[in-house]
């Protein structure tokens, strides 16, 4: 099978780390592409940033279809435009938040994500409201640190993580952990052995199950929701 890692912003340090992980487990018969969009934020970290991204993104999806690959991935965990790329998309299309979420509905009664900065806890709760998950969801708290930060210092990243994930344990009843931004890929095993408890880096909980998904062929519905848009004329 062929997947297609789409990191949807410019980072570099973020495409880099997505990379590393899913080629570290990717099973050897799988050919993995990870590249990133041409143009557009370096990271996402707001709603603007994500309607900026996706334009790009959309044409990459629509590149990867006529190249043929089996399924794709949007590597980030806010989803950025991901109904849409579903509708425009032959292959199945998965996004990084909407797989974790699924995942840790079967780990634990409540699960609680680590995210980068305050304003992004109302984001993921409006997320979490959105699939509705409210009664699943034990809380958000931030790590108080950009997307690049998190990228760049793994060491504080883990020490700062590992302290709120225990906060959302101890007090909020949070059972699973979600590392909830690209970013943090590849800090979730140490994490995990430290808590006691299940904590998913979105990056590999996505790529295992699109890679079973993909080889049972297990496809996208597309008679209702993802539906192929009509054509439009464009003024």
């Amino acid at each position: 099978m062929k997947i297609l890692v789409l990191n949807p912003n410019t980072s570099e340090a973020v495409t880099t780390r997505v990379a590393d992980v899913v080629c570290r487990i990717a099973r050897p018969d799988t050919q993995v592409e990870v590249t990133k969009i041409p143009h557009g934020p370096e990271t996402l970290e707001s709603y603007y940033d994500e309607s900026l991204a996706t334009p790009y993104i959309l044409e990459a999806v629509k590149e990867a279809n006529r190249q043929g690959f089996d399924a794709i991935i949007i590597a980030a965990f806010c989803d950025p435009g991901l109904e849409a790329v579903k509708e425009i998309s032959t292959i199945p299309v998965y996004g990084l938040e909407e797989t974790t979420f699924s995942v840790a509905l079967l780990l634990g009664n409540k699960f609680g994500i680590l995210t980068e900065k305050k304003h992004k806890v109302a984001v993921k709760q409006q997320h979490v409201r959105k699939h509705g998950l409210e009664s699943r969801l034990a809380s958000v708290r931030p790590l108080n640190m950009s997307v690049a930060e998190i990228a760049a210092d793994p060491a504080r990243t883990k020490q700062v993580g590992m302290e709120v994930a225990r906060q959302m344990i101890e007090e909020d009843g949070a059972e699973v952990i979600i590392m909830g931004c690209a970013s943090m890929a590849g800090y979730s095993e140490e994490l995990e052995r430290e808590l006691g408890v299940p904590v998913l880096d979105p990056t590999a909980i996505t790529f295992k199950v699109v890679e079973a998904l993909t080889e049972i062929g297990v496809r996208h519905s597309k008679i209702g929701l993802y539906a192929m848009p009509a054509p439009q004329k464009i003024t």
